[in-house]
């Protein structure tokens, strides 16, 4: 008796010990960067001889007293101990509070949304984890590597409504304007298992050549692809299917070609282990979205909710109060109105908070449901409760709902009388709004004028033969086709140029795709304008939207007579989900585009990844990269997205607004680089305590003056944030310094542009004529 005592006070006293141990663990490797604090787990894990309970109450009585890296490894340390419930909401309690908090530093809140993205989360600890994770994803002003993490852990551990949400925001990484974020939303979504989409795999394609990591990581994500679909492993599959079919009697020698995927189907009737989660209308849909992307990568099966959104991009015409809009901190914003619709008429401005809709509360509501309240037949009242800042209380406005016309292009008149017109996509009446904004310009005298596709991913082709032929004399063959369904089709002008002499420059980038290529690629061709920037994507195929008989669009009363499904309109609702379905169609390549050269504009990959005609796409006559941050700068992109999520540059620009109207108007314009005339701008600054360099805080400073400013003169500006900005766009003034050369004058005689450009020297040297030799931007 008297020798187990002694043992249970000895063990009692180890166990005292190691709880100080892991006291004093936690607290030495919360001094440390969290990249190097994880290496402490080991030492925790070498731990053994402590009881679970022990440890437990060891890692909660120290977790209390350290900082974030110390309750990151806490919470990682209590997965360690086991799939136990109780351990994984002790888990999310600690790491939650890391994640949501927008005062800790971008790679605490990054390890901490990976950790609550493990796979043994179960139960109310998963539905915790997820609430804090959509948080995140949700909020379009967080860093979007942290949005990219939170998604992927989202699909872990969420349900099925969450993982949707985190997919779409994975899939919403693809369409960015920024190659990275493009690149990052493809890894993604290859690491959460669904790589097998079209945008994503063509990402891949292109980075898997490359001697990078990234390129590696891509070059392994494609062969495991190909592995997981290996031809031997799919053959035991059916073997075995067979083989149990035989046995049932069902199965012989037919020579029905769909007998896989009926195999498939009894395989996962029979085995599968969520049968109660079976979905036959996602089922089928994968197996449609699989068999055509299967093809080539820009032929697709688009879902009825797909396609309703890709319908409206290029027809962008509805009922409403004409504004752009999102969900930001579960407040429903406007970020910039309609300049032309009811919201902007009434007095609704960039940063309005739409509290109520018609007496219907917007707060933590469903953004696609609060538009659709928003939207209705144009001519109708809505009254919507409104809160700005710096409004003592909300305020009531009633307006009009109007046919609101989203506008595809933008202009701008530059000095040096450039016209600068940004064509945003191809939609069903660009080359009209183009031909509009080119003779306003004419009539301020433009003597020259840049067309910017960059990041334009293209629209319908006749928008694209229409832009081409302002531009081009009668009977100039614009593109050709070449099909599996007929002959050759041959697009022509139609009609006399409406500016047959006016000087033009192209703009493009690695994002300008199909139709943008035409139009550059045919201007190009015909010597008509020269192209400035860096190569284009090398889209160019043609794909046809097929609808499909078998699941045809829910019938509706057509009450414009537009052929399209308003939203203020009636329709019979087949399948009881309470919203109008246009139906699915398949998106199939059809065909080939030829530039007049006879050169095809499609960038040719072999099964390799090697590209087999370096000549794909649009080549510009003027090379010159977009600036980009050097790697060891990359820091400043977490700090500016803080300052910018925290609203500090836009308090800044609120609180001197009233007083200093009329020189932000002139800052918006051009401000030559110099915050010298941002009133009491240093000593803000100086107030910030920041490492952001003032230079870069005054470029973000004054993106805000200027969305302002558009709001002022109720005239949006071209491009967004930086791009198409002549002050800090480098690739536009190569532009401008090529259309001033062809009305005979320097950029360097412009008092505007001496301050602000950033060109390299041998290019500015260079003294452009409209028959100029190919110059390329040296890279030193």
């Amino acid at each position: 008796m008297l020798i187990l005592c002694g043992t249970a006070t000895r063990f009692a006293a180890a166990q005292g010990d190691d709880a100080a141990r892991v006291g004093a663990i936690l607290v030495e490797a919360d001094r440390l960067p969290i990249d190097k604090a994880w290496n402490y787990l080991a030492r925790l894990r070498d731990l053994d001889s402590m009881s679970e309970d022990a440890m437990l109450s060891a890692l909660q009585a120290t977790g209390e007293k350290v900082g974030p890296v110390g309750r990151l490894l806490v919470a990682r340390s209590l997965l360690d101990l086991g799939d136990d419930g109780l351990y994984g909401a002790k888990a999310v309690d600690f790491a939650k509070p890391i994640l949501i908090d927008k005062g800790a530093s971008p790679e605490i809140r990054l390890a901490a949304a990976a950790l609550l993205g493990d796979r043994t989360l179960v139960g109310a600890a998963s539905a915790n984890a997820s609430e804090a994770l959509e948080t995140v994803v949700t909020d379009d002003t967080a860093d979007p590597a942290l949005r990219l993490e939170s998604a992927k852990s989202l699909f872990r551990v969420g349900n099925t409504k969450s993982r949707r949400t985190a997919k779409m925001t994975i899939q919403s990484f693809l369409m960015s304007r920024e190659r990275d974020l493009q690149v990052s939303g493809a890894l993604a979504l290859y690491e959460i298992g669904d790589g097998f989409q079209g945008g994503a795999r063509a990402i891949l394609e292109e980075l898997q050549s490359q001697p990078t990591p990234t390129g590696r990581l891509a070059r392994a994500y494609l062969e495991s692809e190909k592995k997981s679909g290996d031809l031997e492993r799919l053959e035991r599959l059916l073997a075995s299917q067979r083989m149990s079919a035989l046995r049932r009697g069902d199965a012989g020698g037919s020579d029905d070609d769909f007998q896989v995927l009926r195999e498939l189907r009894r395989l996962i009737d029979t085995a599968w282990i969520d049968k109660s989660k079976l979905e036959e209308d996602a089922l089928v849909e994968s197996a449609a979205r699989g068999m055509l992307e299967g093809l080539d990568k820009f032929s697709s099966y688009l879902s009825s909710d797909q396609y309703a959104r890709f319908a409206f991009d290029l027809n962008r015409h509805y009922g409403g109060i004409g504004a752009f809009v999102r969900v930001e901190n579960d407040l429903f914003m406007i970020t910039r109105p309609i300049y032309s619709g009811p919201a902007y008429k009434a007095g609704l401005l960039s940063g309005d908070f739409i509290l109520k809709v018609d007496g219907w509360e917007t707060t933590s509501q469903d953004q696609d449901e609060i538009i659709r309240r928003l939207k209705g037949v144009p001519g109708t009242e809505v009254e919507l409760e409104v809160m700005r800042n710096g409004w003592p209380e909300p305020q009531n406005v009633k307006l009009a709902r109007a046919e609101i016309s989203v506008p595809s292009v933008n202009a701008e008149m530059l000095p040096g009388d450039i016209g600068y017109a940004e064509l945003i996509t191809f939609a069903s009446d660009t080359s009209d709004e183009l031909r509009h904004q080119l003779e306003t310009m004419a009539k301020k005298g433009a003597k020259a004028c840049i067309i910017d596709l960059r990041s334009n991913t293209g629209g319908y082709l006749r928008q694209a033969q229409g832009v081409a032929e302002l531009f081009l004399p009668r009977d100039k063959l614009i593109v050709y086709t070449k099909s599996s369904l007929g002959p050759e089709e041959k697009f022509f002008s139609s009609g006399d140029a409406i500016f047959p002499d006016l000087p033009l420059v192209v703009l493009v980038n690695g994002t300008t795709a199909s139709a943008s290529e035409i139009v550059a690629g045919a201007l190009q061709d015909h010597h008509r304008a020269t192209v400035v920037g860096v190569q284009s994507y090398g889209k160019g195929s043609v794909q046809n939207l097929f609808p499909l008989s078998s699941k045809p669009s829910e019938p509706f009363t057509d009450e414009n007579h537009n052929r399209m499904w308003d939203s203020w309109e009636s329709y019979q609702d087949l399948n009881k989900n309470g919203r109008y379905d246009p139906g699915p169609r398949a998106r199939l390549t059809i065909a080939r585009y030829y530039l007049p050269s006879g050169r095809c504009l499609h960038k040719i990959v072999d099964k390799d990844g090697k590209v087999e005609n370096p000549d794909y796409g649009v080549v510009p006559d003027v090379e010159i990269e977009a600036e980009k941050l050097k790697a060891e700068d990359l820091w400043k992109n977490a700090i500016s997205r803080k300052l910018w999520t925290e609203r500090v540059f836009h308090k800044y620009v609120d609180e001197r607004w009233a007083e200093n109207k009329t020189t932000f108007e002139k800052l918006a314009f051009s401000d030559g680089k110099s915050s010298a005339e941002y009133p009491g701008f240093d000593d803000w600054y100086a107030s910030l305590g920041t490492q952001l360099p003032k230079n870069d805080v005054r470029q973000w400073v004054r993106v805000v003056i200027r969305d302002k400013v558009a709001d002022l003169r109720g005239k949006a500006w071209p491009g967004s944030f930086f791009q198409g900005d002549f002050v800090e766009d480098r690739q536009l003034q190569a532009a401008i310094h090529v259309a001033l050369g062809k009305i005979g004058q320097s950029i360097t005689g412009l008092s505007e542009y001496g301050p602000v450009l950033d060109l390299p020297k041998e290019m500015v040297d260079h003294a452009w004529e409209p028959n100029a030799k190919k110059t390329t931007e040296k890279k030193g």
